[in-house]
């Protein structure tokens, strides 16, 4: 399903963002605590605080998202590309619009990844952004980190604001709409 961002990406810095791969150790304590699993892995920063990675908490917090987006789908936050690459071949995907509101992070990252066709990436900001059309898919993945107030101060009012550029449901029934770790946000839940 996921691509091995690691080998893809290569360490770089434009502005205040800045890709670049890590190791876990086997002994990493955190990790080990967490449960991650040691490797190579690659993430994306912003002065030097964690906006994305390709560890597994990553892929299994994005998984619903991965396995539920078809159609046309809209998302929020291009970050290091991990979910892109993991939908833009499915059959069922026919378009997919990033809206991106950090024109560093296009440069950064969105110039060295493998898009397809489907792939449309605009310099916007999802709070500011009007969509021309409707989709069977929208997800926002703009968060480093989640908490009551992101889910009540920005996801709330996201969901809403988006909810209208939803295909209505007699087209389509599979038709989604989430927020990465909603419900962790929502119910105080750590990730």
């Amino acid at each position: 399903m996921y691509q091995n961002m690691s080998e893809i990406l290569k360490d770089g810095k434009v502005g205040d963002f800045e890709v670049s791969h890590f190791e876990i150790g086997e002994n990493d304590m955190y990790a080990i605590l967490h449960g991650i699993p040691s490797g190579k892995f690659i993430r994306l920063t912003h002065r030097g605080s964690v906006v994305m990675s390709d560890t597994e908490m990553e892929k299994r917090t994005n998984s619903a998202f991965v396995r539920n987006a078809h159609g046309n789908v809209l998302i929020g936050g291009l970050g290091i590309g991990l979910i892109l690459l993991a939908i833009q071949d499915k059959e069922d995907v026919e378009k997919i619009t990033v809206v991106e509101k950090n024109k560093e992070v296009i440069e950064l990252v969105g110039n060295q990844l493998p898009f397809n066709s489907k792939v449309h990436i605009i310099h916007d900001d999802v709070f500011e952004y009007k969509p021309t059309t409707k989709y069977n898919t929208i997800y926002m993945d703009i968060w480093n980190y989640i908490n009551s107030d992101v889910y009540n101060r920005q996801m709330k009012p996201l969901i809403s604001r988006y909810r209208r550029y939803l295909v209505p449901k007699s087209e389509d029934e599979s038709r989604y709409i989430d927020c990465w770790c909603k419900y962790q946000a929502k119910n105080g839940i750590r990730i």
